[in-house]
């Protein structure tokens, strides 16, 4: 078969079908997912690193933390992230995250076994309990790695690991669970095949050596895990525990009580696993544990589990025809093109009108302007700092989403000030604050409307205040 016919075989096929529907349902929710306010420090500090080139490891954002040092281990991250803007605006970066997640879950994809229909409906499934962490930011890295490591695991592809895990260490500080992870596949890998006990050794040792490979240096072994444990510190939604009256994490709970209990099935009817299975589903549990203490973990989670599950809940046992019987390769292949056609308007039409869904421009340019009139130390929010690092980059801010340059016992201060538990006073004396950006919302906000403070800016969002 000539290789043309092959490729549009290939993709004209029913798995093919389902497939490129999965991808572009992927791809059409990070393509509208919002920016967060973390990305904007993190473009800020891809321009000011392409523009001194050198990474940025010392503080030099804030008034409150001013030289501290920075533990920036998603430095190349950043500097993709900013290359991504100068080409092709924040439309480019956020497809391109969108890319790096849709290659996990096709990765993930890969790894399945049995019938497509019935898998279909199960990442289906999942894809509506990950989807609320697609957002464009280095965590995208991650949900590519994560099941690329499995993947190449499961088929001996050892030699790639290394190469894996330098670009992860430089660009998101989920690198640590997957070094959790390659340990436990490679060790469940073992007790199948003693045999490659060498080659597992050395990917083991490589990897590591990898992951030392950064500007952090042998650092990256104490001040990530510190900068995880001062994390753990603070009330921040993507490290709390997965909500169980959440509607959107239903599928995520029915994913987790399936597939323990369908593995306990299939171990108790055949005593043992398939070896070529055993690494996935030791790393599936491991995420399983970790999902279940912080719903960031949920995504991960699932992009192992799902092709776990399918190797273990009886699907070989369908009729074997139930899938060829469904390709139909010129209509299939129709279909895709529509829905890539479809999906491509989608995004330009969004792009090119900027919907408010984006939050591409999050900062109205009469706030920016008040805040260049207001003088003094300025007092911010923790989840606002990045914007303003990007959008007003000649103030320094108080806090920002970086989060390790700054003192734990300042943070829940200001935690504490925001959720009304304290006064602003005492704080505001002593890093001398003069100029106030906050959400109208905010306890401190509307305890500055005294004399003492005047109102520069105000719309239904913002509220600028500088001191009398």
């Amino acid at each position: 078969m000539p290789a043309r016919a092959s490729f549009l075989a290939r993709f004209g096929s029913y798995e093919g079908f389902l497939r490129t529907i999965l991808c572009l349902a992927i791809l059409v929710t990070c393509g509208l997912s919002p920016i967060q306010t973390d990305t904007w420090w993190q473009l800020r500090a891809g321009r000011d690193m392409a523009a001194s080139g050198r990474v940025l490891l010392t503080d030099t954002y804030s008034h409150t933390a001013s030289g501290s040092y920075w533990v920036n281990h998603e430095w190349l991250a950043e500097l993709v992230f900013y290359g991504m803007y100068r080409v092709g605006g924040l439309g480019l970066l956020t497809l391109f995250c969108g890319v790096l997640i849709a290659g996990g879950w096709m990765v993930s994809w890969a790894m399945r076994s049995g019938p497509v229909r019935p898998a279909f409906v199960l990442f289906l499934c999942a894809l509506v309990s990950s989807s609320g962490w697609w957002e464009p930011r280095p965590h995208a890295f991650s949900l590519l790695f994560i099941p690329l490591t499995l993947f190449l695991i499961e088929r001996n592809k050892y030699a790639w690991l290394p190469l894996v895990f330098l670009v992860w260490a430089q660009s998101h500080g989920g690198v640590l669970l997957g070094l959790a992870l390659l340990m436990t596949g490679l060790t469940a890998k073992l007790l199948v095949d003693r045999e490659s006990w060498k080659r597992a050794l050395a990917a083991a040792a490589t990897c590591v050596l990898a992951m030392t490979a950064t500007p952090l240096g042998l650092h990256f072994w104490t001040e990530i895990p510190r900068s995880l444990s001062r994390i753990n510190q603070y009330t921040l939604d993507e490290w709390m525990r997965p909500g169980l009256t959440e509607g959107v994490l239903i599928p995520f709970w029915g994913i987790a009580a399936i597939y323990p209990l369908a593995l306990a099935r299939s171990l108790w009817r055949s005593r043992r696993l398939d070896p070529r299975d055993v690494s996935l589903h030791a790393c599936a549990l491991v995420l399983l544990v970790a999902a279940l203490g912080a719903v960031r973990n949920v995504g991960p989670f699932l992009m192992l589990a799902c092709p776990a599950l399918t190797r273990v809940w009886g699907l070989a046992a369908s009729p074997a025809g139930s899938d060829a019987a469904a390709d139909r390769t010129r209509p299939n292949l129709v279909i895709q093109v529509v829905a890539v056609a479809g999906v491509v308007m989608i995004l330009a039409i969004a792009y090119r009108d900027n919907w408010p869904r984006l939050k591409w421009t999050p900062m109205p340019e009469p706030a920016v302007a008040a805040l260049r009139e207001c003088p003094g130390n300025l007092y911010n929010r923790y989840d606002e700092g990045g914007m303003l690092l990007w959008f007003a980059p000649e103030r320094k801010v108080f806090l920002d989403g970086r989060q390790d340059p700054f003192p734990p016992a300042l943070v829940l201060e200001h935690i504490e000030m925001e959720t009304g538990k304290r006064g602003y006073r005492d704080t505001f004396l002593r890093h001398d604050i003069r100029c106030v950006f906050l959400p109208v919302t905010s306890p401190v906000a509307s305890q500055l409307s005294d004399n003492e403070w005047r109102q520069l800016y105000r719309d239904p969002q913002w509220i600028v205040f500088a001191k009398r």
